[in-house]
């Protein structure tokens, strides 16, 4: 009789720690929910970088642009809105109806090799900059801690990436992939990127920007009478 009661005691206890258990799962499954459903709420209203730029970036491509003109788009909207209207009167005169983001494409697909010319200058200018931010922080560290060298071995940085990504571009070169903190470094200071890449050891072609006084527009093209055509009969 004494095993009898011992073994109805343990049996008891087996289940209720199994009742205990059954309660926390449920608790469990109803806080995973809540949690699911906060998420979407978040995602609802604070989106990823990557939507935001694909968001934006449809527009701008179902307008006309291509990845080839992305350095030309870059400096055109760099300019004041009294250079930028100066570049698009040209061909706002010859396209009445059009948007001005249709506007703006024509102007770009029109002066693409100087333009873009100047957006790789105006983004090498930023990718310098944005790296001597890094180099003022670097700095810091280095006088903070001497003779340590174990920041080379780390990634390297996203502005070192872009710097490196940026001169690769201006001297006509590839850009190394994979690269260390250290490799970084050591990479632009052999190809001039840190800092000291000024338009004098640009190639040619690369020019850096310039007053909007230079800027030569190019011509704009008389457009072509409608004969009745269709618009893919046209573009033949």
């Amino acid at each position: 009789m004494e095993y009898d009661r011992e073994a109805a005691r343990r049996r008891r206890d087996y289940e209720k720690a199994l009742a205990a258990k059954a309660q926390l799962e449920e608790k469990l499954a109803r806080l995973s929910r809540v949690t699911r459903n906060a998420k979407s709420r978040l995602l609802a209203t604070t989106k990823s970088e990557q939507w935001h730029r694909m968001a934006l970036g449809w527009l701008d491509r179902e307008a006309g642009y291509t990845g080839e003109m992305a350095s030309a788009r870059v400096w055109v909207r760099h300019q004041t809105i009294h250079d930028y209207i100066q570049l698009l009167a040209p061909y706002a005169a010859t396209m009445p109806d059009a948007t001005n983001l249709e506007i703006e494409v024509a102007a770009v697909h029109a002066n693409l090799d100087d333009w873009s010319a100047r957006g790789e200058a105006l983004l090498l200018d930023r990718a310098k900059a944005a790296y001597a931010e890094d180099l003022a922080g670097f700095a810091r560290w280095q006088r903070e801690h001497p003779g340590e060298d174990g920041w080379r071995r780390k990634p390297a940085t996203r502005a070192q990436g872009f710097l490196v990504s940026r001169t690769a571009a201006t001297l006509g070169i590839d850009a190394p992939l994979r690269m260390t903190r250290g490799d970084a470094f050591d990479w632009l200071e052999r190809h001039g990127g840190n800092l000291r890449l000024g338009v004098a050891d640009m190639p040619d072609g690369a020019a850096a920007p310039a007053d909007i006084g230079e800027v030569v527009i190019a011509p704009v093209a008389t457009p072509a009478p409608d004969n009745g055509a269709s618009d893919e009969e046209q573009e033949l």
